[in-house]
């Protein structure tokens, strides 16, 4: 009998997967012993692998889903799902699925809103769905049936949400230390994880910037990965001139060598410094798709440029971007964008040349 041999995550917790009757069972641990040590059980047979599936508890079958999806799931949402896991619904995580009816469910969805975020207030909606949304599908994994019709969830509510205009935001961050990735993502509409994945040796080619790879936050430690933050996000941008003279003032080889947190604190101080409204820096990719309407950009385009996940991009950007659309649409967003950039203190913009 070969010995199982654990590996360790990139969470620091160690997993190993043995085989048992024909059936995979997946096995995660803080230890590398308790690991083997729980695998070998499995494998000798001390521990019952036929287990059947609604005498799990919801925790268990959180673990199974998660360690099936180790490897094929990106970090990030491996992490999220782990944060499902150990953060939320501890009133029915430990009861076994045939214990938790469509009533259990709702009272754990109902306590989950009177919870408190770290920051003092509620769980918005959104989150509450999206976490509900986790457990639903986890639970249809292993076989245990709920009617969602019959499960309430708190509404979402469209937030209105003050945006500075992108004159005075341009002018807030200009000549700033923080000015060239605002400007990737109110020009370029490139979020946070992209603009810190930017290089010049895998981004930068034949004047075009390409969404090669991201840095994310996983576990409190930066991890880059390929591709753009989603699929649909791989895209790419003819430069335009005054970000490329932005870009060859970078010494080394990333173009925004700064944490996140580096540039979060530095924009917000840039706009309370400026008297606008408060704004977040994901806010500039609003901003970015408000300027496209406001310019009278096709609408599949700038979906395109902005990589936003949706079913009708999906399905008609492909069939409906051309081209010469795109191009005279970038030209367009270029010259709006160029022209909020006067030359400052002398010195002439890269688009004077």
């Amino acid at each position: 009998m070969k010995n199982p041999v654990p590996r360790q995550l990139p969470s620091g917790n160690w997993f190993c997967r043995v085989r048992v009757d024909g059936k995979d069972i997946g096995i995660t641990e803080p230890t590398e012993e308790r690991c083997f040590a729980r695998a070998l059980a499995y494998k000798t047979g001390i521990l019952e692998s036929k287990k059947t599936p609604l005498n799990m508890t919801l925790r268990e079958a959180c673990n199974d889903y998660i360690d099936k999806r180790r490897g094929i799931c990106s970090a990030t949402t491996i992490e999220s799902y782990e944060k499902n896991r150990d953060q939320h619904f501890s009133s029915i995580m430990d009861k076994r699925l045939k214990d938790i009816d469509e009533s259990a469910l709702q009272k754990a969805i109902t306590l989950e809103c009177t919870r408190k975020s770290r920051r003092g207030g509620t769980l918005s909606p959104a989150t509450i769905n999206d976490r509900v949304a986790f457990i639903k599908t986890v639970m249809r994994t292993a076989g245990a049936q709920i009617d969602s019709s019959r499960i309430i969830t708190p509404e979402k509510k469209r937030r209105i949400v003050r945006i500075p205009m992108p004159p005075d935001v341009i002018s807030a961050i200009r000549g700033t230390d923080i000015e060239l990735p605002c400007l990737l993502a109110a020009w370029l509409s490139l979020s946070m994880s992209e603009i810190r994945g930017l290089t010049k040796s895998k981004s930068i080619y034949n004047g075009q910037l390409y969404v090669m790879e991201t840095v994310v936050r996983v576990k409190g430690r930066d991890v880059r990965k390929e591709g753009g933050k989603e699929e649909e996000r791989t895209r790419v941008f003819d430069i335009p001139p005054y970000i490329q003279a932005l870009i060859d003032q970078v010494d080394g080889d990333v173009l925004v060598p700064m944490t996140g947190k580096q540039i979060y604190g530095r924009f917000r101080k840039a706009i309370q410094a400026a008297g606008l409204p408060p704004m977040t820096f994901h806010q500039l990719r609003h901003l970015n798709a408000s300027a496209m309407a406001m310019l009278g950009v096709q609408k599949e385009i700038a979906q395109e440029r902005g990589g936003w996940k949706t079913d009708y991009t999906m399905n008609r950007v492909y069939t409906h971007t051309f081209a010469p659309e795109r191009k005279a649409a970038d030209a367009t967003i270029n010259a709006y964008f160029e022209s909020l950039l006067p030359p400052q203190n002398g010195n002439a913009s890269a688009t004077d040349s």
